[in-house]
């Protein structure tokens, strides 16, 4: 595979670690017996509920990184490596991907090892609500990468990431879900 088209696949593949909560949420936790919850698996659920939030917020720091949050280190993939018009892709979001409190929360309770990880209840609210502000930078990224896969070897890649962004704009934050819950 050609280096271009390799790196646009590891960034597509970190733009997908940004929904592994949310997948963890859709397509895996409504359906737990609460059966196999008793009978000792309440731990596991735990754990991997945890680390797919863990690893949500990790890809978004990442992506923050390669937006030019921060001063890039050798080897790291950027934005302005690939050309990538940052402010145009970033839009309404403003000048970074994520703000100055995220990013610093997400330093602080996911990234370094400090007193708590970022697992409280609001954290959950928090991931939902900077996926959904960056769907359209998302899918705006999705296109760059994709004028940018000249040897069309990440087109496999980039279809999948780009259903799953368009995916999540019906993902619903535990708000919502819970909103819904109490109208049935």
């Amino acid at each position: 595979m050609e280096k271009r088209s390799a790196e646009i696949v590891t960034i597509c593949e970190n733009i997908d670690h940004c929904f592994s909560f949310a997948l963890w949420c859709e397509d895996f936790a409504p359906f737990v017996n609460p059966e196999d919850m008793m009978a000792g698996q309440a731990r596991a659920f735990d754990l991997v509920s945890d680390a797919t939030r863990l690893q949500s917020f990790l890809a978004l720091r990442k992506l923050d990184d390669f937006f030019g949050g921060v001063k890039p280190k050798a080897g790291d993939l950027t934005a302005a490596d690939f050309g990538i018009d940052v402010p145009g892709v970033l839009g309404e979001v403003g000048e970074k991907f994520l703000s100055k409190d995220e990013r610093e929360t997400v330093n602080k309770e996911v990234a370094h090892l400090t007193e708590s990880l970022s697992l409280e209840r609001e954290s959950e609210v928090g991931l939902h609500e900077i996926l959904k502000r960056s769907i359209p930078v998302l899918t705006r990224l999705v296109a760059e990468l994709r004028k940018l896969d000249t040897a069309q070897e990440a087109t496999q890649w980039l279809d999948r990431t780009s259903e799953l962004v368009e995916r999540a704009r019906n993902f619903k934050t535990p708000a919502e879900k819970h909103e819904e819950a109490q109208r049935e």
